[in-house]
C-alpha cells in the first residue's frame, strides 16, 4: 500500500469540534455486509465460502528487535499453512516502513525459503524507477520462486519518496499508466526502444526472462473511485485497504469496478479485489482488542504523523488539522483505533474473525491480505495467524 488518510478534511473538522466539546463517544460498529447481492465469483465450487488469506507487511513494526526474523518466519509458517500469498511493501525514509525500501529484495528472500504462496509486492511505486530494472528484478524473483511473482503497483505518494526522481511527481498518476504498460510489454517479451549516450536507438528486452508469460498485476487503491474504474477497464485487479473509506464505501467501489470490467467486455467476476486488513486474533475478543490496543495506536499515530507531512497538494487542509490536534490527537487516535476494530479489521476471536470474513466476502472481497507487522511480537504473530489458519483447515 502506498497512499491514505483516515477521514477527509471536512470530517477532520467536524472530529476536532467534537473533541473539543466532549461528544465524540465511542463509534458503534458498523455490520461488514453488502447492500446488494455481489455478483458469483468464478471460483471451484469446493472452494471456500470466506475469502483467500494471505499476509502483507508494510511498516515493520515488531515487539521483537528484529522485523526480518519476523517477516521470514511468519512466511515460512504461512507457506506451509494454507494461506495463498505473501506482499511486501516499497517504503522509504520513514523509520515506521522504512525496513522495507525494495520489495524484490525482500521477494527473493521469499522465493527460496518458501514453495506454495505467490510472491507480491505490495506496492511497488512504479514512477520512482525505471521500467526497465523494475522488470530485471522482478523476473528473477519469477525464476527464484518458480513463477509465483504477482505486482501490485501505485504511484506513491509522500513527496518526500521523489527525492529518488523529483521530476516525476507532479505527474505520477500519467507515469503509472504508462510504466506499467511496459512492464506487461516486457514481461510478455516485446522490446522496448531506448536511446544510448550517444544518440543512438536500442530495441531493449529485459534479462533473465520470467517464468510466468503473463504478469498477473494489482493496482493499489485506497482513495480514488476513479482508480477503481479504471482498473476494472483495464483488467486489472485491485489491492486496497479501509483507510479513507469504510465497509460500505468499500461496496459501492467494488459495484464501480465489477461494472466497468463489463462495460469493457470483461468477464466481471474474474478480477480479484483483495483487501487488506489490520489483523490479530485472539483467544478471545476481549483479550485480543486490549492486546493490540497499545501498539496499534503506536502504528496510527506514525501513520498519522507521516500523512501529515506528505506534502500532497490536495491534502493541505487534512494535513494542517493533523498537526493541529495538540492536546486531542490522544482521543482522536482512539476514535481510529475503535473504528479500526468495530468494522475495519480482523482484530477479535476466531468465531468474529470468520463472521468478518463471510461479510467481506458477501459483498465481493476475493481476498483478504492480513497485515501482521504493527507492533506484536514474533511468537503473538504466529499464534494469531495459527488461529486464523484454523479456518482454512475446516474449509469454512
Amino acid at each position: 500500500m502506498s497512499d491514505g488518510s483516515f477521514l477527509d478534511a471536512g470530517q477532520l473538522a467536524q472530529l476536532k469540534a467534537k473533541l473539543r466539546s466532549g461528544t465524540t463517544g465511542t463509534p458503534a460498529p458498523a455490520p461488514v455486509s453488502a447492500s446488494a447481492p455481489a455478483p458469483e465469483r468464478q471460483r471451484d465450487p469446493a472452494a471456500s465460502s470466506l475469502p483467500d488469506l494471505g499476509v502483507i507487511f508494510f511498516s515493520g513494526l515488531s515487539g521483537d528487535s528484529d522485523p526480518y526474523d519476523l517477516l521470514l518466519d511468519v512466511s515460512r509458517f504461512v507457506d506451509g499453512a494454507g494461506f495463498g500469498a505473501i506482499w511486501t511493501p516499497e517504503r522509504h525514509f520513514t523509520e515506521a516502513g522504512g525496513a522495507y525500501p525494495n520489495p524484490a529484495v525482500l521477494g527473493s528472500a521469499l522465493a527460496v525459503i518458501t514453495e506454495n504462496v505467490r510472491i507480491r509486492s505490495g506496492s511497488v511505486n512504479l514512477p520512482l524507477h525505471d521500467i526497465l530494472r523494475v522488470a530485471e528484478e522482478w523476473a528473477l524473483v519469477d525464476n527464484l520462486s518458480g513463477g509465483r511473482v504477482d505486482l501490485a503497483v501505485a504511484p506513491g505518494w509522500h513527496s518526500r519518496d521523489f527525492v529518488l526522481n523529483p521530476e516525476g511527481y507532479e505527474s505520477r498518476g500519467q507515469a503509472l499508466n504508462a510504466a506499467r504498460e511496459q512492464l506487461q510489454q516486457l514481461w510478455r517479451g516485446v522490446p522496448v526502444e531506448r536511446t544510448d549516450p550517444a544518440g543512438e536507438r536500442h530495441d531493449i528486452l529485459t534479462f533473465p526472462r520470467p517464468v510466468q508469460s503473463q504478469l498477473p498485476v494489482w493496482l493499489t487503491s485506497s482513495k480514488s473511485v476513479d482508480s477503481w474504474r479504471f482498473a476494472g477497464e483495464q483488467g486489472l485487479n485491485v489491492l486496497s485497504a479501509l483507510i479513507n473509506f469504510g465497509p460500505a464505501e468499500l461496496q459501492k467501489r467494488i459495484d464501480v469496478y465489477r461494472e466497468a470490467r463489463a462495460r469493457a467486455g470483461l468477464d466481471p467476476d474474474r478480477g480479484v479485489v483483495s483487501l487488506m486488513l489490520h489483523t490479530y486474533v485472539g483467544v478471545d475478543a476481549y483479550e485480543a482488542v486490549e492486546r493490540v490496543r497499545t501498539p496499534m495506536t503506536e502504528y496510527l499515530s506514525s501513520f498519522v504523523t507521516q500523512h501529515a507531512t506528505s506534502g500532497q497538494s490536495e491534502s493541505q487542509d487534512k494535513s494542517r488539522t493533523l498537526q493541529n490536534l495538540d492536546a486531542d490527537r490522544d482521543e482522536f487516535l482512539e476514535m481510529v483505533f475503535q473504528r479500526y476494530v468495530s468494522s475495519s479489521s480482523l482484530i477479535g476471536d476466531v468465531k468474529q474473525a470468520r463472521q468478518t470474513l463471510e461479510g467481506f466476502r458477501d459483498m465481493g472481497v476475493d481476498e483478504v491480505a492480513c497485515l501482521v507487522d504493527f507492533g506484536l511480537s514474533k511468537d503473538e504473530v504466529l499464534a494469531s495467524l495459527t488461529r486464523l489458519s484454523s479456518l482454512l483447515e475446516k474449509g469454512a
